[in-house]
């Protein structure tokens, strides 16, 4: 408040961004999960639109990992194991049944996008074989069917590509938010977020797999609770 010589810290950090992206993705999960888009249209929707803030968050937060990981093989094949664990509650929560090879679970996607960081950064500076891994990532989510498919791929090297020009990160991952469909364009409301994140921000410390666990674990209990109600 003026006056009081109080300075207010905007900034946030990696647990903030964390539960932020964690409770976002919740409320769109219980929209597409338990609310009938044709009963409710509004509530639906604005859900839906609030659920927009969460990929950018954690794709952001994987390129940080990715660049403060002592160890990327293992964090790939942590990706790789929840992906694979989370991919029956995905299927389940969809309506698709336990396995349905239409689609498949957003950790997939982050797995790619993940392994794409790791091609970008030996690449060094041959650039053609940046832009072919950027593409081959793209490929196989598309193939894969996998959530945010190439779109997700994208926007995981543009935000580790731009990693030390954050600014011109957000602008051109905004311009790829509104190339997608009118209710993706509220994932630009993220951008805020992340311009104001400090990775020296003190955050209260959670387990270190709570956030891995909490996608699957939450897919299946909108699951049982459709199933009960």
């Amino acid at each position: 408040m003026e006056g009081t010589g109080i300075k207010r810290d905007w900034h946030f950090g990696r647990s903030f961004l964390k539960i932020t992206a964690m409770l976002s993705m919740l409320c769109d999960h219980i929209a597409f999960v338990l609310v009938p888009a044709e009963s409710y249209p509004s509530l639906y929707y604005f859900m839906r639109a609030v659920g927009r803030i969460a990929f950018p968050l954690f794709c952001f937060m994987l390129v940080e990992g990715f660049i403060y990981t002592h160890n990327r093989e293992k964090y790939i094949i942590r990706l790789a194991v929840f992906a694979v664990i989370s991919e029956i509650p995905f299927d389940l929560s969809a309506g698709g049944g336990v396995l349905c090879w239409d689609s498949q679970n957003v950790m997939w996607t982050l797995l790619i996008g993940f392994i794409v960081m790791y091609a970008i950064n030996k690449a060094g500076e041959i650039y053609i074989a940046k832009i072919f891994a950027i593409l081959a990532g793209g490929a196989v989510a598309y193939i894969m069917h996998t959530d945010y498919s190439i779109f997700g791929v994208f926007i995981i090297a543009v935000l580790y590509i731009y990693r030390y020009n954050r600014k011109m990160g957000m602008v051109i991952m905004g311009i790829l938010i509104l190339s997608q469909n009118s209710i993706e364009m509220y994932a630009v409301l993220s951008i805020p977020i992340i311009l104001n994140y400090s990775p020296d921000k003190n955050n209260i410390r959670l387990p270190k797999y709570f956030f891995y666990a909490f996608y699957p674990a939450h897919l299946f209990i909108l699951y049982i609770i459709r199933c009960y109600i």
